[in-house]
Parts: C-alpha cells; structure tokens; sequence
C-alpha cells in the first residue's frame, strides 16, 4: 500500500487505503493512540499521506512527528485540484473538512446541494448547480447543547435517541429539544433551498445524523473522497 488518507479531527483520526477502506479509528482520548497509529505504519508500506486536520496544532504536529519520515502532504484550499468556487473571501477559513466534503458532494452529484455534517458542529452549506457556495450555517453539535444546559447540574444523559417528542422529564426536555432544534433548522433550510439534493455526513451517526436520514442521503465517506478527488 503506497498511499493513505488521514481524516483527522477534534476528537479521533481515520485512516483510509486508496480504495475507501477504513485502516483504523484512533480516539485522541486515549493515551496510547499515538502508539496505535505507528503500529499501524509499521505494518503497513506507506510512502505518502494526505491529510485533512481540523485538529488542534499540537495534536497535528503530534501525528506529523509519527510520520516522519514519510512523504505527506496537508489538504487545504490553495493545494489541489478544486471545482467549488466558495463564497468566504478566504476559503481557506471555511474548514477543511468542510471544503472536502463540499467539494466530494458536488463533483458525485453535480447539482444544487445542502451538506449537512453532523459533529461536535453541525455545518449546513448550500452549493447551486454550476458550483458556486451560497454560504451555510454553524450551529453547536447536539452534544455541546447538551453539555452546555446540563453544566452546573446533577443531571447527565447516557445515550441520544432519535426522539424529537415533548419531553416527560427535564434531561427528555433538553435531549429532544436539542434534537429537534437542529433537526428543525435542517429542514427550514432545506425547504428554502429546494430543490436541491441532500448529503448528510460527520461523526455523530448514532446520535443526530440518524434522526435525520430521513432528510437526504448519508454518505460518511465524503471528506475521504474529497481528499482522492483533489489529491488523489
């Protein structure tokens, strides 16, 4: 294996061969995750990685460290072969994973489209059929609401459910409400805009993004295929 694909983020990093396949799921959580990822280097042949880092300096330059030695090379807006021409005045703010996955969505589908990704962040972005980002929106994950209303209290929530409902108790009230705020903002924008294909991605696949499946497609591959499409 020559090549690989870094996805990483605030939380975790994913690595990916050529073909899409996922190599590994390391959690910066855990002490030993550094240790993990040159396992895996170890037994593998990698001469080159591209990366997409949304993570903060230190944990970047922590993976960087690992890799020396090896040929790598860090996605961003003035590198690579880009077709979305984007509405920031300096693209390179927007967020690079944010641009990949925009940039994946457009060239698969080639159409007007909403890119909804579900993380510590949800992010909603709006390109028009010829390519052109009409701008978007950042509103907290649903586990930073929740985080933020439960602070200060004995309150806690083990799991999310994809349950929208009135709430029967004060952590129910927090947990649907938080869903169904994000959930209704999805859905005004996507109304607004249509009619337009919906792409759906990010890490919170068991918690927000599966109460809205039903909104669009779900493709959680998308930041991997922009970093082949663009660098590939």
């Amino acid at each position: 294996m020559a090549e690989a694909y870094f996805d990483l983020g605030n939380t975790s990093l994913k690595v990916f061969d050529t073909d899409g396949n996922l190599l590994g799921v390391y959690s910066s959580l855990e002490q030993d995750w550094l240790v993990q990822l040159r396992g895996l280097l170890d037994r593998s042949v990698i001469r080159r990685v591209v990366i997409s880092s949304v993570a903060v300096p230190e944990k970047l330059n922590a993976v960087l460290e690992v890799l020396r030695g090896i040929d790598y090379q860090l996605a961003a807006y003035d590198v690579g072969n880009w077709m979305v021409q984007h509405s920031y005045d300096d693209p390179s703010k927007l967020g690079v994973d944010r641009l990949l996955a925009i940039e994946a969505a457009y060239r698969h589908y080639e159409t007007s489209l909403v890119v909804i990704d579900c993380g510590s962040a949800v992010t909603l972005d709006v390109v028009d059929k010829h390519g052109k980002h009409q701008g978007g929106y950042i509103v907290p994950g649903f586990r930073l609401q929740m985080e933020s209303l439960l602070q200060g209290t004995n309150l806690s929530f083990d799991e999310l459910l994809p349950d929208t409902r009135l709430g029967k108790n004060t952590t129910e009230c927090i947990r649907h409400g938080s869903l169904r705020m994000i959930k209704s903002l999805c859905e005004s924008l996507i109304l607004e805009v249509e009619p337009a294909k919906v792409v759906l991605t990010g890490g919170d696949l068991n918690g927000v993004l599966s109460s809205l499946s039903e909104l669009g497609e779900v493709d959680q591959y998308l930041v991997f295929n922009g970093l082949k499409a663009v660098y590939g």
